[in-house]
């Protein structure tokens, strides 16, 4: 489904109210949505009474189910009452019959797409141009060997969960015979068969034994995710550092100081801000509940800089009032920050609102 409010104006603090159907790409077949692009301009007429769901510009990316094969689909349109050509593109599988195709992320202007698929060997990451067809019009997944530049170990699985704005850097995991590792791998030449990866196995926090990347910035020079650590997982980012060269690893920590459990899903640039130059969403074990949305703010740098915070999402609103503004407050648990817009300035995420829906 696509999200808005009744007068087209996103929410400061509020369910989002008015749910569109656009998955419905064969009846009763199960669908979902995992990213969008950027809308194209700055005003747009949506009334959901009338059908008239103008996303200006923006495209929609996830998985749709037809039978027994999972495609990636990318919406170009709303699908109403009927699915008509041109309503979306679909992204077909490997080849095989193994399928399971999910698109997890896309460019801003919404033409890349990247994601996963089965093979007979596991999951394996693809890239695909919605501008580069196979002889019947339809886009063609390549898929992401990952081997490190530096060490040329090869992930044996790997699975694509963020792209930069221009297609071009590409983050995820993959696994090895011990565990999962996060990724990064940056596209040399999209045309060469097979494509051509400049690809880094990113480092893991001190004692920890996995690691996985899930966001990145629009620009693709920090990634987000979590890293296993002697106190348990954590969320992180990971950075280049200048004088090396680099990738680095920096813990953020979580809501419970005790036990670590938390993960980064979402990160954006706050550039000029007085906390830091970074935001990070996520979720975290804390005292009181198995999970919480947080928000982490600070700077790309090892040492403590005493800049910043890592505070729960709810407690942010609250003190700043958007909270008591909307009349909810502590009445929410807000369970998980799934995202964060470009600019930093819309998170969105799930939790239990007043009735416990």
């Amino acid at each position: 489904w696509a999200i808005a409010t009744d007068d087209g104006v996103p929410p400061l603090y509020n369910e989002l109210q008015v749910q569109e159907d656009i998955g419905v790409i064969a009846p009763s077949q199960p669908s979902a949505a995992y990213a969008a692009s950027d809308m194209t301009c700055e005003a747009y007429d949506y009334d959901k009474v009338n059908l008239v769901l103008d996303w200006c510009g923006s495209t929609v990316g996830g998985s749709g189910k037809v039978g027994e094969v999972s495609y990636g689909i990318d919406w170009l349109l709303p699908v109403l009452d009927s699915v008509d050509e041109g309503d979306y593109v679909k992204i077909p599988d490997f080849g095989g019959g193994i399928c399971d195709m999910k698109i997890f992320d896309v460019t801003s202007d919404g033409s890349i797409a990247v994601g996963t698929g089965n093979t007979r060997r596991g999951e394996k990451a693809f890239v695909a141009d919605r501008n580069v067809l196979d002889a019947d019009g339809v886009p063609i997944p390549v898929q992401l060997t990952i081997q490190d530049a530096v060490t040329l170990q090869t992930l044996r699985s790997s699975s694509a969960k963020a792209v930069s704005s221009d297609g071009l850097i590409i983050a995820g995991y993959g696994s090895t015979k011990r565990a999962n590792r996060a990724f990064v791998t940056t596209v040399l030449d999209a045309y060469t068969d097979p494509i051509t990866l400049e690809s880094y196995i990113l480092p893991m926090l001190g004692g920890g034994k996995f690691a996985e990347a899930y966001a990145m910035t629009p620009d693709g020079a920090i990634i987000a995710g979590r890293s296993d650590s002697p106190k348990g997982p954590q969320a992180c980012i990971w950075f280049v550092d200048d004088t090396t060269g680099e990738w680095l690893v920096k813990g953020l920590g979580g809501l419970s100081k005790q036990t670590l459990n938390s993960k980064a899903t979402g990160i954006a640039y706050r550039l000029g801000s007085l906390v830091g130059d970074l935001i990070v969403v996520g979720y975290s074990q804390s005292i009181l509940y198995p999970s919480e949305a947080f928000v982490w703010t600070g700077n790309s740098v090892l040492e403590d800089d005493e800049i910043g915070y890592f505070y729960d999402l709810e407690y942010i609103l609250t003190k700043t009032g958007a909270g008591e503004i909307s009349l909810m407050g502590s009445d929410w648990v807000l369970i998980e920050a799934t995202g964060i817009s470009a600019a930093g300035d819309r998170i969105v995420g799930w939790g239990v609102n007043p009735e416990g829906g």
